[in-house]
């Protein structure tokens, strides 16, 4: 605010003042608590354990006797927040009482929804208790984190009248999904009866297909029982000398490189890893009767 004063002190002689005057604005607002009394459930102090991309569902109750009379009923406050460890879960909290989530909304504040059902008068002594239940989805990556939730309560109608009744930390550990094999854990692949002129022209190809719960990124290697001849171009020897077996990925047509993994990204729901086998002639070698060639898929997940 800025005021201009004039002051007279002689007919033909004025003078003049400027006085500014600078009004700060304090925003500071004093709740008035004490309105419940409230006995709450508290989380699990040993925290929890949610498989990667799991639902998570953790309850949050109490039971609360009314101190001062809420004219209104008691209008539901909520914030949430993340405290440790990345990529956390996205967290809200059911209302049954109205087929909902609860908003978040800071004290003071107030809407229609209200702590424990219906908006209705709570007189001096009466009690009301309340269920909901602090709901997400838990992150693809394992890990640990912890989110905080709070509950608090502003009296509709007057905005004064809000406190804080029901904290709770969230600890809980993510652990990788657990896929499986929907496809026999050994399969067997015949080439039947081939000539040496023509056994470079065979293939075999199997498909081996993995369930998993939610997205994962999975390692992948192939190891062969018998021994390795070239281990970048995928080939290792068969039981028969003079014949060896090469590896590739079939919907690429990518050798499998032995000494490494591939990385693959599987999809929650079906994922296939698809391989195909050719035999090889070692040259100036006429091999003559019976093979095997045997390997082992690693699939490893997070």
């Amino acid at each position: 605010m800025k005021v201009n004063i004039m002051h007279g002190t002689h007919p033909r002689a004025l003078m003049g003042w400027l006085l500014l005057v600078w009004m700060v604005s304090l925003d500071a607002q004093a709740f008035i608590s004490g309105n419940l009394e409230c006995n709450v459930t508290r989380s699990n102090p040993d925290g929890y354990t949610f498989q990667a991309g799991a639902e998570m569902r953790i309850p949050m109750s109490g039971n609360c006797t009314v101190k001062r009379p809420f004219p209104k009923g008691a209008s539901v406050n909520l914030q949430t927040g993340h405290v440790l460890g990345a990529n956390p879960a996205s967290l809200q909290v059911m209302d049954f009482y109205n087929g909902s989530y609860l908003s978040e909304l800071p004290l003071g504040s107030y809407g229609v929804t209200c702590l424990g059902g219906p908006c209705k008068r709570l007189a001096l002594g009466s009690t009301i208790s309340y269920v909901y239940v602090v709901a997400g989805t838990a992150p693809s990556t394992p890990g640990r984190r912890m989110s905080m939730v709070t509950l608090g309560v502003t009296s509709s109608g007057y905005p004064n009248y809000a406190e804080w009744i029901h904290n709770i930390t969230i600890t809980y550990d993510v652990t990788a999904v657990s896929c499986t094999l929907s496809t026999p854990s050994a399969v067997n692949l015949n080439f039947g009866t081939v000539s040496n002129t023509s056994i470079s022209g065979q293939t075999q190809s199997t498909r081996v297909s993995v369930n998993c719960p939610s997205d994962v990124r999975a390692s992948v290697s192939l190891t062969p029982s018998q021994a390795v001849v070239d281990a970048n171009n995928g080939v290792s020897r068969t039981t028969l000398s003079g014949l060896n077996m090469k590896a590739t990925w079939s919907e690429t047509g990518n050798p499998v490189t032995f000494s490494n993994t591939r990385t693959m990204y599987m999809n929650a729901g079906a994922n296939n890893v698809n391989l195909t086998f050719r035999p090889q002639v070692v040259s100036g070698q006429s091999p003559t009767g019976a093979f095997q060639s045997q390997y082992t898929l690693n699939i490893s997940y997070q």
